[in-house]
C-alpha cells in the first residue's frame, strides 16, 4: 500500500482481527460469511470529500487562502454552502460572493485546487473513521467499488495514489462529467463503468447534493453526514459512522431498501 504509513497500519490492524477471531462493529464477516444477500449487492459507489477522506476542511482553508489573497473576507457560512456542490458551481459562488465578475470560475478551481493536492501529497491523509475497514471488507467479499467525486481527476489520482491497490476498481471525476452532482450522472457513468445496475449498488455519501444524485441515478444512499445535513428520502438510510458497516450490512442494508421500495 504505496504512500501511506497510516493506511498500512489501518489495514495491518483489521487484519490481525481477523487472524484473532475478533469481530469490531456489527459483526465484520468479511468474505467467510457472506449470506444470499451479499448477491444482491453489485457494488459500492463512493462519494470522496468528507466520505472517504475528511478533505473539506483542507477545502475550507484553500478558500480563505484564496479569497484572502484576492483581499476579500469569506466565511465558514460561506463554505458550508459549497459542501457536495460540483467544482464549478463552488468557483462562480465565490467569485459572487466577492464581486469578481471579471474572473473565470476556471481560474477559482485550478487555484483552490493547486493548493488542496499539495496539502494531500505531503500531508496525513485524513481518512473518516471505518472508511478503510469497510473498503476491505467489501474487497474481499468480491464487491467492486467505484470512486464517484466533484473533485478533478488530479486530487483523485492523488488519493487513489494512497490507497491500497485495486481498492477501486473504476472512478469518475467532476472534470470527467457533463454534470456534476446533484445530476444523476456522476453515479450513473459509474455504473456503466462496472457493469451494474443502479438498483443493485449502494451510494456512500456526506452531503444532501451528493445523496440526491446517488438516489436519483436509482441508487439506495447510506448517508454518513459530516458537516451538513442530509434530509431523509426514499431509498436512503443514515448510519453515524463507517465504522458501523461491513460487507455484510451494507447487504443487509440493501435488501431492506430494495424490499420497501
Amino acid at each position: 500500500m504505496p504512500g501511506s504509513d497510516r493506511c498500512r497500519a489501518a489495514v495491518g490492524v483489521s487484519r490481525c482481527r481477523r487472524l484473532l477471531g475478533v469481530r469490531p462493529g456489527r459483526g465484520r464477516s468479511g468474505v467467510c460469511d457472506n449470506g444470499p444477500a451479499m448477491t444482491a449487492l453489485a457494488a459500492t459507489l463512493w462519494d470522496f470529500d468528507g466520505t472517504l477522506a475528511d478533505t473539506e476542511p483542507l477545502w475550507v482553508a484553500a478558500e480563505y487562502d484564496l479569497v484572502g489573497s484576492l483581499g476579500h473576507e469569506w466565511s465558514d457560512e460561506h463554505a458550508e454552502q459549497l459542501v457536495g456542490n460540483s467544482l464549478l458551481d463552488s468557483g462562480a459562488y465565490i467569485l459572487n460572493v466577492i464581486g469578481r465578475n471579471d474572473l473565470d470560475p476556471a481560474w477559482v478551481v485550478d487555484e483552490l485546487l493547486q493548493r488542496v493536492v499539495a496539502q494531500f501529497r505531503t500531508g496525513e491523509v485524513p481518512w473518516r473513521p471505518g472508511a478503510l475497514d469497510l473498503l476491505e471488507s467489501l474487497n474481499e467479499a468480491g464487491v467492486p467499488c467505484a470512486l464517484v467525486s466533484a473533485s478533478y481527476r488530479v486530487l483523485l489520482d492523488a488519493a487513489l495514489e494512497r490507497l491500497p491497490r485495486g481498492g477501486f476498481q473504476a472512478s469518475v471525476a467532476g472534470d470527467e462529467v457533463a454534470n456534476g452532482k446533484p445530476h444523476p450522472e456522476p453515479y450513473e457513468l459509474a455504473c456503466r463503468k462496472l457493469g451494474v445496475a443502479a438498483r443493485d449498488c449502494v451510494v456512500f455519501e456526506d452531503s444532501p447534493t451528493g445523496a440526491r444524485s446517488g438516489n436519483t441515478a436509482g441508487a439506495a444512499v447510506v448517508a454518513i453526514e459530516n458537516l451538513v445535513h442530509i434530509p431523509p428520502a426514499p431509498r436512503r438510510v443514515h448510519v453515524r459512522s463507517m465504522t458501523e458497516l461491513d460487507a455484510k450490512e451494507v447487504a443487509r442494508l440493501l435488501e431492506e431498501i430494495n424490499a420497501e421500495s
